[in-house]
């Protein structure tokens, strides 16, 4: 009696022990694939971030590259402006399993990329240029103008439609205003009024191309008239970093004209008439504020006692390049802003004043044709018949022939994983060595054009859902 009433109390222990067996089997399962998905997570991060490296490298391959260029240009110089052979799928190292390679790429003033860098001096230089200069460009009201000058001038009174930093103060999230030079282009989202539609346009991914939710109105973002065409906002004309040292092609300081005293030992090379000239306005209290207001000039001269003498300058077409190099009016060491007139597109130049478009046109119609030794100074204009003397001494003060800072975009990918980044960069060759000013990373905004994809020795490696910030192509790569 008292077995059978003990049986079943010795299966219920037997069963206990079962469950608690079976309790721990499951626990070590749950631990052991717990560590098995840890080491594949590890595993799959380690290839992300490699590859998210070398995607990296291959990106900065094209900066470098860059860089080379503009160390190597000479004024006049424009066969670096579409060159596809030098800057798109630029091959950089083959493992076996991965190929990576590099493009560089900018906005074409005529619409789309072309591969190459955009010099900033074909630009509006936003801290250098004049009230008249900025009102100009597209779509900038008078509200636009007045708060940009606010923003970056040195005082505290707000212009008749400007606002200055109590405006900034009231704001729900205040911040200061630099009452100075813009750093960076994009500082113009921090102006009041300048919003993304203005600064970016219809381009929100910054890939210089009219995608599918840039023309569709407003059903998805960003807003846009469904024209078929690319609304790019100001962000392609506009500039804080051109620049060229005040010196003459040699690199030698240029000659003040404006120093007292000054005089030049006669040359064969220089007018003897300009020498006098030079001389005279040495002794003279007047002040001449650029070469080019010299052609074909008579000027009148003030002595120390008073007098008034109308002098000629004795610059005339064979010597106005080589005034226009070796003399200036300013002693400053570096010009600020000076447009590019061999590179400027037609919207650019016509910010100039005394450039209206049918110049502006005929300037690039002009400049297709002519060979780089004759565009090396801004003298081509009047010597090729574009201008006459009048408008040439009106509108030589703003314009260069000198590139020497560089935007660009470069997209470095495998062409077997696709994997990328996307780099955006500006160098500046008025220094050597060239310095890299400015860098960021774009890879967040997507691939910015199709990309063909070659079938490769090794396996395409799989992107996982956090990449470690490299890219993954989708739609936009292709195989051939």
């Amino acid at each position: 009696m008292n077995r059978r009433t003990l049986r079943p109390d010795g299966h219920r222990r037997r069963g206990f022990v079962l469950v608690g067996v079976l309790i721990v089997v499951m626990l070590l399962s749950m631990i052991a694939l717990s560590l098995m998905f840890r080491m594949r997570s590890e595993e799959t991060a380690a290839a992300t971030g490699s590859t998210a490296e070398q995607a990296w490298a291959a990106a900065m391959s094209g900066v470098r590259e860059a860089m080379r260029m503009a160390s190597a240009l000479a004024p006049g110089d424009t066969a670096w402006m579409d060159a596809p052979e030098r800057f798109k799928d630029r091959v950089l190292h083959d493992d076996g399993a991965e190929e990576w390679r590099w493009t560089l790429y900018s906005p074409n003033p005529e619409g789309g990329v072309r591969f190459s860098p955009t010099d900033e001096a074909s630009k509006l230089n936003l801290n250098s240029a004049s009230t008249s200069m900025v009102s100009r460009l597209p779509a900038m009201k008078a509200s636009l103008t007045d708060a940009l000058l606010d923003f970056v001038d040195a005082d505290d009174m707000p212009r008749p439609e400007g606002a200055e930093q109590e405006y900034y103060d009231a704001l729900p999230q205040p911040y200061r205003i630099p009452n100075g030079p813009l750093a960076t282009v994009e500082q113009l989202l921090l102006v009041r009024g300048f919003t993304p539609a203005v600064v970016l346009g219809e381009d929100a991914n910054r890939n210089f191309s009219l995608d599918p939710n840039e023309d569709d109105g407003d059903e998805r973002e960003p807003p846009d008239d469904a024209d078929g065409r690319l609304q790019a906002g100001l962000l392609p004309l506009v500039t804080v970093y051109s620049r060229e040292p005040n010196t003459d092609r040699g690199g030698k300081p240029r000659f003040h004209l404006n120093r007292p005293g000054a005089s030049v030992t006669e040359t064969n090379d220089l007018p003897q008439a300009f020498v006098a000239f030079v001389a005279a306005l040495g002794a003279s209290q007047s002040v001449v504020a650029d070469p080019a207001e010299l052609l074909d000039a008579t000027l009148p001269l003030k002595a120390t006692d008073g007098q008034e003498l109308a002098v000629p300058t004795g610059v005339g077409k064979d010597s106005l390049a080589l005034v226009l190099d070796r003399f200036s009016g300013t002693d400053r060491p570096e010009l600020v802003g000076r447009i590019n007139v061999n590179t400027a597109p037609a919207q650019v130049l016509q910010l100039v004043p005394g450039i209206d478009n049918a110049l502006a046109e005929s300037i690039l119609s002009a400049r297709r044709n002519l060979p780089a030794e004759r565009r090396q100074s801004v003298a081509w204009l009047h010597v090729e018949n574009l201008v006459e003397a009048e408008k040439f001494r009106e509108i030589a003060p703003f314009l260069t022939t000198r590139s020497l800072q560089f935007s660009f975009h470069v997209v470095g990918y495998g062409s077997r994983s696709g994997r990328f980044r996307v780099l955006e960069a500006v160098i500046d060759a008025a220094v050597r060595p060239v310095r890299l000013v400015y860098l960021r990373d774009l890879t967040r905004l997507g691939l910015p054009f199709p990309i063909a994809l070659d079938e490769g020795p090794g396996e395409a490696m799989s992107a996982g859902p956090d990449d470690g910030g490299a890219g993954r192509a989708g739609n936009g790569l292709r195989r051939p």
